[in-house]
């Protein structure tokens, strides 16, 4: 009988160290504070556990369809934490008001069972994933890092990003935390503008979706053994400016029950950005095609029409406008805009006005951002289609301002981005230069206007050069995604080792060992500090925040004129 038991004994610590397939019956489990208890899995080849695809929003489908995320209401005992949940419908990143090669074939591969296979997508997708060191105490209090995905609010998902790596730099640094990724609606079904959705409050929901996950953050990850009173939130490209845009949302308020919902941000690649309001032309221009498409433009109420049609219908139409590898780039069909309500008005004036959430935070991006989108404008080609191209983008403008853009955004090759690069990497006479001014106009200006505008928070900048010379792209926009979260390379001393310190304490130079380069605070408007840590492609090292001042200087003095 003892041999037997012993026998039992090893079995089941075999099933401990299983397969998640196997941990369907034997993962680890955990109380939420509502009492319900959910399995998850044991990570294979890590000491880890993980809680997938937990629902944290009602599905936003039938009459929910655009409107503000509801909490998730129905039991969930017994829930088998076990699989990522479906990513949010996906938009076609070709996708334009014309039908071209590119976007029929992008089209047929995203419809392609083979895509969805690897990508499953739903309407019903409003889920968030939790890891975690293996078997943690609920009373470990651990900070807490609240991963936002990137894809031009268009495409993306929470299961593309595993932590895995990301967390085991935690663990050697003696800086454990807990991992949440969320999924947050996108496209039409996430952030469509126009008059309709502006009286309805129904504006910005894929923010209001990020929102409402980090409220069952501070209800729940307790129960997990992390800290709600330490959360930071961090992400790249649209999910560092969904970060920027939680930290203005509701006027700069961030608390939930009394309590901030999180302490602290990460940008990586994007903050604020210069748009007009939810109902101006452009959103309003986007709205029409949709519904048009829908089959909803001569309903009396458009969007109960919209919220009718069946979901192949409503993909296809959120399909309809130009995406951010369209001729339009970064003039997205669908993005944060103000709204009246959790954006109130124009987000660069907002911060201009302290209305921000006063936590630390640190933003950066990649020196050569505007590269891959200045591909889609190839067809650009001389100084009258430049000027055509912007004035199309930021309506605005006028005629001196366009005059001293392009004087500042010259035609000379050597100015443009791939910056560094001299008379190299041309593909036509204005490519480098539309690059150089998408780079700057959408990601660095509103990086420096943001630091200049909150001097009352403790704030790091940085830049990477770490791909310098790397043929038309450089060191191109999401690279950072590599060194981050698959590969170690400079970039990770930064995005891994600095990080985790800064979540842990605040603090990006608390990393001890590993921390190799002391990173300085930002100074307010002072061209000459060492205020930005620099990535090249061995090392990084301090620097000055300095590089094209009056270039970013034109851009954020004159942003209410600039507005997509």
């Amino acid at each position: 009988m003892k041999s037997a038991l012993v026998s039992l004994g090893l079995a089941l610590q075999f099933l401990a160290l299983a397969s998640p397939v196997d941990c369907l019956l034997f993962g680890p489990q955990v109380q939420l504070s509502n009492k319900d208890t959910i399995t998850g899995n044991y990570e294979l080849l890590s000491n880890l556990e993980s809680y997938l695809g937990i629902p944290f929003a009602a599905p936003p489908v039938g009459d929910l369809r655009f409107k503000p995320p509801q909490p998730y209401s129905a039991s969930l005992n017994g829930f088998k934490a076990t699989a990522f949940g479906p990513s949010c419908p996906q938009m076609n990143p070709v996708a334009s008001f014309t039908d071209t090669l590119p976007e029929a074939a992008a089209n047929l591969v995203m419809q392609s069972p083979l895509f969805n296979a690897v990508l499953p997508l739903s309407e019903d997708c409003l889920t968030l994933n939790v890891y975690r060191k293996r078997g943690l105490s609920s009373t470990a209090k651990l900070p807490v890092m609240f991963w936002i995905f990137g894809g031009g609010f268009e495409i993306g998902g929470s299961s593309t990003y595993l932590p895995q790596q990301f967390m085991a730099q935690g663990a050697l640094q003696g800086q454990d935390f807990i991992y949440v990724s969320v999924n947050y609606r996108l496209a039409a079904f996430g952030f469509l503008g126009g008059k309709e959705i502006k009286a309805e409050g129904s504006g910005n929901v894929g923010l209001l979706d990020q929102r409402l996950a980090l409220q069952w953050v501070a209800d729940n990850i307790a129960s997990f053994g992390g800290d709600p009173d330490k959360v930071t939130i961090f992400g790249e490209s649209a999910g560092s400016i969904s970060v920027g845009h939680q930290i203005i949302g509701n006027g700069g308020d961030n608390t939930y029950k009394g309590k901030p919902l999180f302490r602290a941000g990460i940008m990586q690649s994007g903050s604020l950005l210069p748009t007009g309001d939810i109902d101006s032309a452009y959103p309003q221009r986007i709205f029409d095609t949709v519904a048009n498409a829908a089959g909803c433009g001569a309903a009396s109420d458009k969007l109960a029409c919209l919220r009718s049609v069946p979901f192949s219908v409503m993909q296809a139409a959120s399909n309809s406008v130009p995406a951010m590898f369209s001729y339009e780039s970064l003039q997205l069909s669908y993005m944060p805009r103000p709204d009246g309500g959790f954006i109130p008005y124009q987000q660069m004036q907002m911060v201009a006005d302290g209305k921000y959430a006063r936590v630390p935070y640190i933003i950066g991006d990649q020196d050569d951002e505007g590269t891959l989108f200045a591909l889609t404008n190839l067809n650009v080609t001389t100084e009258a289609e430049v000027r055509a191209y912007i004035g199309n983008v930021f309506p605005g403008i006028s005629s001196s301002q366009m005059d001293q853009l392009l004087t500042l955004y010259p035609q000379d090759v050597t100015q443009g981005s791939p910056f560094g690069s001299g008379i190299l990497n041309v593909l036509t006479p204005q490519n480098k230069r539309i690059a150089a001014f998408l780079g700057d106009v959408v990601f660095q200006a509103p990086r420096r206007f943001m630091l200049n505008h909150t001097p009352d928070v403790n704030r790091y900048t940085f830049n990477s050069q770490q791909l310098k010379g790397l043929p038309i792209a450089g060191t191109f926009h999401a690279n950072d995604i590599i060194w981050q979260y698959f590969v170690p390379g400079s970039g990770s001393l930064v995005y891994r080792n600095l990080f985790i310190a800064f979540a842990n304490n605040l603090n990006p130079n608390s990393g001890g060992l590993f921390t190799l380069t002391n990173w300085p605070q930002y100074q307010n408007t002072n061209a000459l500090a060492n205020n930005m840590m620099y990535i090249n492609a061995v090392s990084i090292f301090t620097g000055k925040d300095n590089f094209r001042l009056a270039q970013m200087s034109f851009l954020n003095n004159n942003y209410q004129d600039i507005l997509a």
